[in-house]
């Protein structure tokens, strides 16, 4: 529980500040599954998906990108 309130607040952040560019990476940490849901949730209160990136293994935040509006 610790873990998802420490990330949520920099998630909220990162989409406050990337909305405007497309998409953003999930940032540093373990994708384990309170933290992707943490960031699905603030990913999508921007209109954008959480994809995987190519070549990635999904362990890793890092792994991960929202993509908004017409970067999907």
């Amino acid at each position: 529980m610790n873990a998802l309130l420490a990330i949520a607040p920099a998630a909220l952040a990162l989409c406050a500040c990337a909305a405007s560019q497309g998409s953003y990476g999930l940032g540093q940490g373990d994708a384990n599954y309170d933290a992707v849901k943490a960031a699905t949730q603030a990913c999508q209160t921007q209109g954008g998906q959480i994809h995987l990136k190519n070549g990635y293994d999904g362990r890793e935040l890092a792994s991960y990108e929202c993509k908004i509006g017409k970067a999907r």
